[in-house]
């Protein structure tokens, strides 16, 4: 018999985090177009600044429909209950993932951003399960700080480290609750 401490903790994005995110990436879509527009009188320079311009509207353009698309949207952002959690906070999101499969959690920071890192236990079978660019960033984001799913705080409105306090918690619970229901270990 499992008993539920809680039933679930469910975060929806910050809207004003969201609202600045899409403020800076409009500004980079002006000034990516700004730099592919300029009149430079040098052709190599025009050639240079027209490639970080469409790169930086590219790339800022996804960011801005990203941020927009949490504003306006309501749904959830990260649910953690009993059985696992749902990340749904980034691109890069991992979905559901149930605590059995989580390996570690902790904290650590990338580039001045406190971020919550997951690893899992068969990081390859989850990274065979998504597709293209999202795999590609997810197995850059595992190779640089050892963590298949990265959750940061832009999405969130909840302090992270109360967040992970939280899903630490959840996870230790259910992995002792795991233990005391199969002692011997077997599936």
């Amino acid at each position: 018999m499992s008993t539920s401490y809680e039933q679930q903790h469910v975060e929806y994005p910050s809207r004003k985090r969201m609202g600045w995110l899409a403020m800076g990436a409009a500004l980079f879509v002006a000034a990516g177009f700004f730099l592919m527009f300029s009149d430079s009188s040098d052709s190599g320079d025009s050639v240079i600044s027209s490639v970080v311009g469409l790169v930086s509207v590219l790339f800022f353009g996804l960011c801005l429909c990203y941020s927009l698309v949490k504003i306006i949207k309501k749904e959830p952002s990260f649910v953690v209950d009993d059985q696992g959690f749902v990340d749904s906070s980034s691109y890069t999101s991992g979905g559901f993932i149930p605590w059995k499969d989580v390996e570690n959690i902790f904290m650590y920071e990338l580039m001045g951003q406190s971020m919550i890192g997951v690893k899992l236990r068969d990081e390859k079978a989850f990274l065979d399960r998504q597709t293209g660019v999202k795999r590609k960033l997810m197995t850059v984001n595992t190779q640089m700080v050892d963590a298949t799913v990265s959750i940061a705080q832009s999405s969130l409105s909840l302090p992270l480290e109360q967040l992970y306090i939280m899903m630490v918690g959840r996870w230790k619970r259910a992995s002792e609750e795991a233990r005391t229901r199969n002692p011997l270990g077997k599936s």
